[in-house]
C-alpha cells in the first residue's frame, strides 16, 4: 500500500497555526513577519512534518468543539 500524502501547509514542518483555517510559514527566518498562509496552502517548500500533523489536527478539532460548546 502505498500513501501518498498532501502537500499541504498544515502538514509542512515550517508551518505554525495561528487559528483553526491558518497561519504563517516559517520558511524565510529573515523576515520580520511571515507570511500568512491558509492551512489548506501549498508552497515549493513543503518539507513533511509527521507526527506534528496529527497534533495540529486534534488542536483544531478541540478548538471547533469548545468554540461550539461556548456559544
Amino acid at each position: 500500500m502505498i500513501y501518498l500524502q498532501n502537500k499541504t501547509c498544515l502538514n509542512c514542518k515550517k508551518f505554525r497555526l495561528e487559528d483553526t483555517q491558518s497561519g504563517v510559514c516559517r520558511q524565510d527566518k529573515t523576515v520580520e513577519h511571515y507570511p500568512m498562509k491558509s492551512k489548506d496552502d501549498t508552497c515549493e517548500h513543503w518539507v513533511d512534518s509527521g507526527q506534528q500533523y496529527h497534533i495540529r489536527l486534534g488542536w483544531i478539532k478541540k478548538t471547533l468543539e469548545n468554540e461550539k460548546e461556548s456559544k
